[in-house]
């Protein structure tokens, strides 16, 4: 954590529950200390207990109280006024928008996830990062290597640039990053459009659509009308099923650049997948120009961080693996740092994050060969490794062994 927040017992103790607006008053202080705070999510869950307040920061869950049993109602009705949504409608999952400053003390937009569930609508409020942060690419603390690769790809006129990873990885941030640098710093000016869900920021110079479901405009739908838009650049949010994916991958391989995100765990694990859902090895082969998998990991707390001289074996999972180890053997660390905890980083040992990440040298003519012969992802990792890829298993290690992150942090993130 980044902030020195305090109980949400104490924060309820400053307001009299006598007072007719209680329950703003409790809902705008949490959002402003989640917003000071830096969290990128407050969820506010029912129990029989009350509801449960949570921070996510840094990526990790962390449970600031209790609000009363007996208000669980009203403090959903009231997020849910917040953010447009029926305040009558508590049996279907419903998702709105809190714009910034309609909440004091909050300069953020928000975006308003509820779900009906055992003990009352839960409720999930996510900020969107600031626009001004990391407005270009040189701006992501990508390996130098990895960022050239990933800008030389986007200035072609067509291909695929694949940005994957899990949940919570920073690849909106690193698409946005891209976008910009296409609007902003391109040698010409390029039609730019894009499909999300939803829109996180307005990027100037850039036509965004926002996919609206209730209209049975798909995902797939939207990309065959935008290509009647005259665009050179599309991004798609997030790749999700296979049509999604067959009428992007057509957009690569009929003369535009594609932007998009998808869910994997390794860049060699994002091509397995894309084989999965269908995908044909020729479009793979033609239409992928760039493959970045990236991870954040929490960086200790210089204040706190405990070093330790006595060495450590950490094992990371299969899919992360350098080639020519084994799937269980450990990477040797002799001096290592733990987080202790202390008052600037609110007890967590951990202040702020770190990316990580791998791209797959597609320029070498045996990688993308063996992308047309559909082999498994541990012969692709291994590949790519034997032609200069430095995983990201690798780069985590090094994180360690430099006293930047931990251990268990690696552990949490890799598995």
């Amino acid at each position: 954590m980044k902030s020195n927040s305090r109980p949400i017992d104490q924060w309820l103790s400053e307001i009299h529950r006598e007072q007719s607006d209680y329950v703003p008053l409790v809902l705008e202080r949490i959002l402003a200390e989640a917003a000071r705070s830096e969290a990128s999510d407050t969820h506010f869950q029912p129990g029989k207990n009350g509801m449960e307040v949570r921070f996510r920061q840094d990526g990790v869950l962390h449970v600031l109280g209790v609000l009363p049993e007996e208000l669980t109602a009203q403090f959903a009705a009231r997020l849910k006024v917040l953010a447009n949504l029926l305040t009558y409608q508590i049996a279907v999952p419903q998702e709105g928008r809190i714009r910034s400053g309609v909440v004091p003390g909050v300069d953020k937009e928000m975006r308003v996830s509820t779900v009906p569930t055992l003990y009352g609508e839960r409720v999930v409020v996510r900020f969107f990062s600031e626009e001004t942060r990391y407005q270009y690419a040189d701006e992501l603390g990508l390996p130098p290597d990895i960022r050239d690769r990933m800008l030389q790809a986007a200035r072609r006129n067509s291909g695929a640039v694949l940005l994957t990873g899990p949940s919570g990885s920073g690849k909106t941030t690193t698409a946005y990053a891209l976008l910009r640098e296409l609007a902003d710093r391109g040698e010409t000016t390029r039609s730019i459009v894009t499909l999300e869900d939803p829109i996180e920021h307005a990027l100037e110079g850039i036509a965004q659509v926002e996919i609206r479901r209730q209209n049975d405009l798909t995902l797939d739908k939207m990309i065959k009308y935008m290509m009647r838009q005259d665009p050179e650049v599309l991004f798609v949010g997030e790749i999700r099923d296979r049509v999604t994916a067959e009428a992007a991958m057509q957009a690569a391989l009929t003369g535009h650049l594609l932007i998009t995100t998808f869910h994997a765990g390794s860049a060699a694990e994002s091509v397995g997948r894309l084989y999965e859902i269908g995908i044909e090895p020729f479009a793979m082969r033609s239409g992928i120009s760039c493959v970045l998998c990236q991870r954040l990991v929490r960086r200790l707390c210089p204040a706190c961080a405990e070093k330790h001289t006595d060495g450590i074996a950490l094992t990371i999972g299969r899919e992360h693996c350098v080639a020519g180890r084994s799937d269980t053997a450990p990477f040797e660390i002799a001096e290592y740092s733990f987080p202790k905890g202390c008052e600037q980083c609110n007890g967590t040992g951990y202040a702020g994050r770190v990316l990580l990440a791998e791209s797959l040298p597609l320029e070498k003519a045996n990688v993308m060969r063996a992308m047309f012969d559909r082999p498994d992802m541990q012969a692709i990792g291994e590949l790519a490794v034997q032609n200069g890829m430095i995983p990201m298993s690798a780069r985590a290690v090094a994180l360690i062994e430099s006293h930047v992150s931990s251990p268990q942090e690696i552990h949490r993130v890799f598995g």
